[in-house]
């Protein structure tokens, strides 16, 4: 009983980041391999095949954590895989950041026009670290500059009541130039737009022209 106790002391003590870090996969683990036993299903098997390798790297991690523990300071230890949890942190978090535009309107169709030479002068709001906010309340078309075409973290919210979305995201010609914009409806998207979506387009920018 003491031999064990010794054992699992020169396992677990003394206690670093990756000791929880390894005791929480094991947990994972452990609950992976039942659910795929118990009820093995889509969800079951993805959770396991991603589990798995996670645990693999974090345990051969602490297995290096433990062997640095005898030759580098305790403290050393500690401030470096503090410094490098959060410098992980940041990188994940800039890396699934989102640019939200949410339209609040109580029309059928919200409607974004990437067009550099008539930019919105309105700014996103930062949200979070690194997430942006556009809150559109007094309509349901608006200009952006071109830049933001290209980014794929650019995301369209719809109005709260609409039950189901329909997105194109597709170019026009305007002033002999092709400028990119997305078009949501809350419908399917109309027969006009599809024989001709340039024109469907322009006709929407007209009627906004007039308004």
């Amino acid at each position: 009983m003491i031999t064990f106790l010794k054992i699992l002391k020169k396992i677990f003590l003394p206690i670093t980041l990756l000791t929880v870090l390894s005791v929480l996969c094991f947990i994972a683990l452990a609950e992976a391999f039942y659910m795929n036993y118990a009820s093995p299903n889509l969800f079951s098997g993805m959770y396991l095949s991603i589990v798995i390798p996670i645990t693999l790297v974090i345990w051969v991690l602490y297995f290096i954590d433990r062997i640095l523990l005898n030759k580098i300071s305790y403290k050393v230890i500690i401030l470096s895989e503090i410094g490098l949890a959060l410098l992980l942190f940041l990188i994940l978090s800039y890396q699934n950041s989102k640019t939200t535009i949410r339209f609040e309107t109580n029309k059928s169709y919200v409607l974004v026009i990437f067009d550099s030479d008539k930019t919105s002068s309105i700014t996103f709001q930062k949200k979070g670290l690194f997430n942006k906010e556009l809150i559109i309340k007094d309509t349901n078309l608006i200009y952006l500059n071109s830049s933001y075409e290209y980014k794929n973290e650019l995301k369209i919210e719809t109005p709260k009541n609409w039950i189901r979305t329909t997105t194109d995201q597709n170019t026009f010609t305007k002033d002999g130039k092709n400028v990119g914009y997305i078009f949501v409806t809350n419908s399917e998207l109309p027969k006009s737009y599809l024989i001709n979506n340039e024109k469907y387009i322009d006709s929407l920018l007209q009627v906004n022209a007039i308004k």
